[in-house]
């Protein structure tokens, strides 16, 4: 037995063991399956249960063997697939622990780093209320029953919704052992000891019983949307009601939205993805499925508008579906009297506008794609035990906060091989998320490190390792992406280019640290996961977050949601506004206003406090979060704090004396900047590097100076 101490944004575990998951090649593809829950944690779907054979009492065309109770054991399975969503493959895995049962119609959701299940029909009728945990924060993925204390619980059911809202874990309504339909809420705090059940009474407009919902979560798991499922009678419902705590009382609210119902329908699976709510498939009755013309439906919560698309594959109930990224995952089902084994993946989602996703069927038996011409010919060969191995070997490297030391030799200690596995694994990630990330408070931002890598170990040491945001600085916080995907965020740099890169010395330091021609493909590997980098993040819809800044031609955030990637800044039909973006600084006071030139050279402008104000606006923001620039105290405010300047990296270049800063936002939104000072002698990669060396890359690339002091002429132009 165990207590339920995952947490909903755990900060990753970064020492790993030796993968010791097995798996049989023979049973690697889950197979035909109905009634079977899928569910994200990070970069991996967890596929658990089901209803594997339709038994010989069922009808040909109907669901109604469940009602019924016609399940033997050879029907159902409690078997574990996991399908690594950067590869596409599925594996069987055999947890260590006592499984759940052979089960069906149960919940599942994410919590941490494992999935919870709970209730279910089973070969012995409903399963108990216990609550299991799939723990996956090791290599060892291990099974655990959750410790709860005694007292009033949600009694055995199936067909029940299971979410989070806030730190609770969530569970509604299903049909009990009498077949009667119910409408009970409870909760239970995932974050506090001991677990303990609590039956709520929401005030608002309370949901009627009901089996065979669907919740999804929103990602920021502030309430989750109930909608549609099967009433007392028997009859299909098409309401939608949000389930929301507040906790400053303690009170939960369920709230209807009488213009936010869709079609009626139930057995059907939803989840949320940029504040939109997609429903796909279910059933009216035991023998009907809902029409092709509504069988996938997009709410965008923004705006209250449905959106439906005819789409004959998603005729089906009993279905599964997740989302990782801007993608969604739907398998399996039934459809007259089929069970199917079908895997669907949605396109990227853009984040605006109420669009249907056009899904890509990918069958069980296709092999990945092969890697694009930017891979320079290297064939990812990704298993999950070498991803682990790998990022592994990047953390015990890199994450020292009071030892690491750069190497004397200055030779990269990532193979070519290991450093093109994990530059794709990464690219993967990053494809799957929208040009502008959907971020939440709490958060720490980082401003411009500038490869100053024992800056980044000085403040992981001082505020915490990283947990839910960051900026590109250094191999160490791309690779630990891969791992923890919902934890570290990257948004593009000004430097994230190939032609800067190729001028500015990146490419002689692969050449010198990987050797000659490892180092040229690595070279072109590096830039091709840049240029599909995020161009901006914001933060609970108020807080902008982007590199440079809004320069004179971006207006509106869809201007940016709407920039396809990869983007070559060289060769874009939308250059200005990705080089605003990028390359563009506030003017040097409040005083100058509208748009002026910039120093750094031709094509790049200075922006003045009204473009600001005007900007924060027209987007219904509070303030812009930027780096680019050095800036004294490490941070600095302009636009009467309408935008923050954010600089990570000390004494940058070894001639401005700098802090460092970064920002914490807390859940209210209050920005609290947190320093570090430079120290003698700096902590950085250039501390061994002769005085001449860096007089050598001064006149090569002269520094940009601290905020509002004017370069020298002979420094006009730079590019830093």
């Amino acid at each position: 037995m165990a207590d339920l101490n995952l947490r909903q944004f755990p900060p990753p575990p970064y020492a790993t063991s030796t993968t010791q998951t097995l798996f049989n090649p023979q049973e690697d593809l889950p197979g035909p399956r109905c009634g079977h829950t899928l569910t994200a944690v990070y970069h991996r779907l967890i596929l658990f249960g089901g209803v594997t054979l339709v038994p010989s009492g069922g009808s040909d065309n109907s669901t109604s063997f469940i009602d019924s109770l016609i399940l033997r054991l050879q029907c159902l399975t409690n078997s574990v697939y996991c399908l690594n969503s950067l590869t596409k493959k599925w594996t069987r895995v055999y947890p260590e622990g006592e499984p759940p049962s052979p089960r069906t119609n149960h919940a599942a959701v994410s919590c941490g780093d494992g999935v919870i299940i709970q209730g279910g029909i089973g070969p012995s009728g409903i399963c108990n209320g216990d609550l299991h945990v799939l723990d996956m924060s090791s290599d060892t993925f291990k099974w655990k029953k959750v410790v709860v204390q005694e007292g009033m619980a949600p009694c055995p059911r199936y067909g029940h919704v299971m979410g989070l809202a806030g730190e609770k874990l969530v569970i509604f309504g299903g049909i009990n052992e009498g077949n009667l339909v119910l409408a009970d809420t409870w909760a239970l705090n995932t974050t506090r000891h001991p677990n303990v059940w609590e039956i709520l009474y929401p005030y608002g407009d309370l949901p009627c019983g009901r089996v065979y919902a669907s919740a999804s979560s929103t990602r920021d798991h502030r309430y989750f949307m109930l909608n549609g499922g099967r009433d007392q009678h028997g009859m299909p419902l098409g309401d939608t009601y949000k389930l929301e705590p507040f906790s400053s009382s303690g009170f939960w609210v369920w709230t209807r939205s009488p213009h936010l119902d869709l079609s009626k329908r139930y057995q059907h699976a939803a989840v949320f993805v940029n504040l939109r709510l997609h429903v796909f498939g279910g059933a009216l009755s035991n023998t009907h499925l809902v029409d092709a013309e509504e069988a996938v439906s997009v709410l965008d919560t923004s705006t209250g508008v449905w959106v439906d698309t005819s789409n004959e594959v998603m005729r089906r109930s009993l279905h599964a579906a997740a989302s990782i990224g801007s993608r969604i995952y739907v398998y399996g089902g039934i459809r007259e009297g089929v069970l199917l084994d079908d895997l669907l993946i949605s396109g990227e989602l853009l984040s605006s506008g109420p669009t249907v996703p056009s899904f890509l069927w990918r069958s069980q038996n296709t092999p990945r794609p092969p890697a694009s011409d930017m891979n320079d010919g290297y064939k990812p060969n990704f298993s999950r035990e070498k991803l682990h191995d790998l990022v592994n070997k990047v953390i015990s490297t890199l994450l020292r906060p009071q030892t690491w030391e750069p190497p004397v030799d200055r030779k990269f200690f990532l193979s070519f091989p290991e450093l093109a596995e994990l530059c794709f694994a990464a690219k993967q990630i990053i494809e799957q998320e929208p040009t502008v990330l959907q971020l939440y408070a709490p958060i720490k931002v980082f401003g411009d490190l500038h490869g100053q890598f024992g800056d980044l170990m000085r403040l992981f040491y001082e505020y915490g390792y990283p947990s839910r945001q960051g900026d590109i600085a250094c191999v160490y916080v791309s690779f630990v992406q891969v791992e923890y995907p919902k934890n570290i965020h990257l948004i593009r740099g000004n430097h994230e280019a190939e032609a800067t890169n190729t001028v500015y010395g990146f490419l002689d330091e692969c050449i010198e640290r990987i050797e000659c021609n490892d180092g040229n493909r690595a070279f072109k590997l590096i830039n091709d996961f840049f240029s599909h980098l995020p161009l901006a993040a914001l933060i609970e819809k108020k807080i902008f977050c982007v590199h440079g800044g809004i320069g004179s031609s971006v207006f509106t955030m869809e201007q940016i949601t709407n920039i396809k990637r990869p983007v070559d800044m060289d060769c874009e039909y939308n250059y200005k506004v990705v080089k605003d973006l990028l390359w563009s600084d506030p003017t040097a006071h409040d005083s100058i206003l509208g748009i002026g030139v910039n120093e750094r050279g031709s094509h790049i402008v200075s922006f003045g406090p009204d473009r600001v104000n005007a900007f924060c606006e027209r987007n219904d923001i509070d303030m812009i979060i930027r780096g680019h620039e050095c800036v004294l105290d490490g941070f600095e405010r302009f636009a009467q704090g309408k935008l923050i300047t954010v600089f990570s990296a000390t004494n940058y270049c070894g001639k401005f004396k700098n802090a460092g800063a970064i920002l914490v936002i807390g859940r209210n939104l209050d920005v609290v900047p947190k320093l570090i000072h430079p120290l003698p002698p700096p902590i950085s990669p250039s501390e061994n590097v002769p005085d001449k060396a860096w007089i050598e890359v001064d006149r090569e690339r002269p520094p940009t100076p601290i905020r509002g002091q004017r370069k020298p002429d002979f420094e006009q132009g730079s590019t830093s």
